[in-house]
């Protein structure tokens, strides 16, 4: 699949965990080059507030890279049900660190 079409596909899935919470607002972030897609979650908690991202994705060469995916419903099942092939998305979220 085309990085284009990759873009829109991922910029049409992602765009649909931006929402409003019970507590919290979730803001879709794009990079002007549409190249790094991020979700951020301000709440309430406790009276504090807590900011943080959820969900971070990344198109590089014509691929998908999801770093980071904290929500119930994966962006990973969003993707291969709009047809991305398996070997156009990484899931580097899963990916262990290795130690020196």
């Amino acid at each position: 699949m085309d990085t284009i079409t990759l873009k829109n596909i991922l910029k049409d899935e992602i765009s649909q965990y931006a929402k409003q919470g019970l507590n919290a607002y979730s803001y879709l972030t794009i990079s002007p080059d549409e190249t790094l897609y991020a979700v951020i979650d301000i709440a309430i908690i406790r009276g504090a507030q807590i900011v943080g991202a959820v969900l971070v994705a990344r198109i590089v060469d014509n691929h998908i890279y999801i770093d980071l995916d904290l929500n119930d419903k994966l962006l990973v099942d969003a993707l291969h049900a709009r047809n991305i092939p398996e070997n156009q998305i990484t899931l580097t979220y899963l990916q262990q660190k290795v130690s020196a």
